[in-house]
């Protein structure tokens, strides 16, 4: 197989998996009435990268130069069995087998997307290129902030942080420190005439860390050495609301 043609085999799988991606991108901004920053919460989760351009890809080079030359008489209609196949394949390892069935159906539906933009769209072709402007816009999207306040006012004093807003679409972060050793215990109490509110927490380098139910609304975070956390208090489109965290030792 020439280089040129191993190039032009592999711009065919990037364009796939562009054209796959953009759909799927494209359907959750719809679904999310265009709100950016859910939007950017989906766009910033890495598997979602590696779903459509590394197990894609993969899948498309397994079937098409590994399979396809392996079974005489490789038309189209095996081929759309073999992506659909692989469609599902992969959730097998991670979820129960009745959740399987959604997820893969999902998946196989992708995976015909990333067959058919892989089929139509021809590198050697201007308009084609043109899938891969979403991807782009999104990679661009993910060193911003998204988050929206109006009417913000925060209060805070040791062990307390109290905060009024009219609007409110986002996350905000609320730091504690801790000791190594030290247990803290924190409340989280969020109420406003409408959204959807949440809570986590986030290790010093803005990822996700443990924490642990202790009941009656109380959670607790466990301090392996010397850091700073942080309190993430969120909502969508939340309006005219109250927030209040405490915590303590």
């Amino acid at each position: 197989m020439g280089k040129h043609l191993i190039t032009n085999r592999l711009l065919e799988k990037l364009i796939g998996a562009s054209f796959s991606i953009s759909i799927y991108y494209i359907t959750t901004l719809i679904d999310t009435n265009f709100n950016l920053f859910e939007f950017h919460e989906l766009i910033t989760q890495p598997a979602i990268w590696m779903l459509f351009f590394g197990y894609g890809i993969l899948c498309s080079i397994i079937i098409d130069d590994g399979i396809g030359r392996m079974i005489p008489r490789f038309n189209l209609g095996k081929q759309i069995l073999f992506y659909i196949l692989f469609g599902y394949l992969i959730f097998l390892f991670f979820l129960p087998l009745g959740y399987v069935l959604i997820a893969g159906t999902v998946g196989a539906f992708f995976s015909l997307l990333f067959l058919l933009g892989k089929k139509t769209l021809k590198p050697f072709k201007w308009y084609s290129w043109i899938v891969f402007i979403v991807p782009i816009v999104c990679l661009v999207m993910l060193p911003f902030d998204f988050t929206s306040k109006v009417g913000w006012n925060e209060v805070a004093e040791d062990g307390f942080v109290e905060i009024g807003y009219e609007f409110f679409n986002g996350e905000h972060l609320i730091p504690v420190h801790g000791n190594k050793g030290e247990k803290i215990y924190f409340d989280v109490e969020h109420t406003n005439i409408s959204g959807a509110n949440g809570m986590s927490l986030y290790d010093e380098n803005g990822d996700y860390a443990g924490m642990n139910e202790e009941g009656g609304g109380i959670v607790s975070m466990d301090f392996e050495e010397t850091t700073t956390k942080y309190i993430v208090v969120s909502t969508i489109n939340g309006r005219y609301g109250k927030i209040q965290v405490t915590w303590w030792e």
